[in-house]
């Protein structure tokens, strides 16, 4: 009896490594052009936002302003955390800063002072998060895999409840915005291809073969 749980267990563990590589294989896969300009300019938004609403948080003259910008460097660290955990799976070089037009345009706000800032800064904010969406809509109607079309799923009610937030002068929920347990995490889960269910039957087998030979022997 001990035996066949021994011979059991090994050929379960083999069939679970045999899964583990293969899903680790997947993630190496190749992206395609529009995956990976997705991962890169995400990336450089989640950038931008964080510095902007550092921007906010040290400079602006109302509590709506800095809290609206603490919000943004909260959630946009949030989403960047993912986005880098699957650009890493992928092989995926990140810029380390925002683009230079991005950077020139945070610059121009920062050189206001006051209710100028803020004003600026709302205004960027608005365009920044528009383009955001588009981005992220972008990837949704193109991209390839899974688990970074997961991560524009993830991003989108986030950066959609920051524009209607910063559009409409309210300040942001006691509790911040929930990301949700879909989106990427989900996916992961859902994201089970032929291959991985062939080798996990095929362990099965494995183990109903070995089986059967030492109820044999026995």
């Amino acid at each position: 009896m001990n035996v066949r749980r021994l011979a059991a267990a090994g050929v379960g563990a083999i069939a679970l490594t045999l899964l583990a590589t293969t899903t680790a294989q997947a993630q190496q896969q190749e992206l395609s052009d529009q995956d990976r300009s997705f991962l890169i300019q995400a990336h450089q938004s989640n950038l931008a936002e964080i510095a902007s609403g550092e921007a906010a948080v040290a400079q602006a003259t109302t509590e709506l302003v800095r809290s609206q910008g603490q919000m943004l460097i909260t959630d946009h660290t949030m989403l960047d955390t993912s986005l880098q955990r699957v650009a890493a799976a992928h092989g995926v070089d990140l810029p380390s800063e925002p683009t230079a037009e991005q950077q020139a345009q945070l610059a121009e706000v920062t050189a206001q002072e006051g209710m100028a800032f803020d004003q600026a800064w709302t205004r960027l904010q608005i365009t920044a998060h528009q383009a955001a969406l588009a981005i992220g809509d972008q990837e949704l109607q193109s991209g390839s895999a899974a688990d970074v079309v997961a991560l524009a799923e993830e991003s989108a009610p986030v950066i959609q409840k920051h524009l209607t937030m910063i559009e409409s002068g309210e300040a942001p929920a006691p509790d911040g915005v929930d990301a949700g347990t879909g989106g990427h995490a989900a996916a992961e889960q859902r994201d089970v291809g032929p291959g991985t269910w062939a080798l996990a039957v095929g362990g099965l087998l494995l183990v109903a073969v070995s089986s059967a030979a030492l109820r044999r022997r026995g």
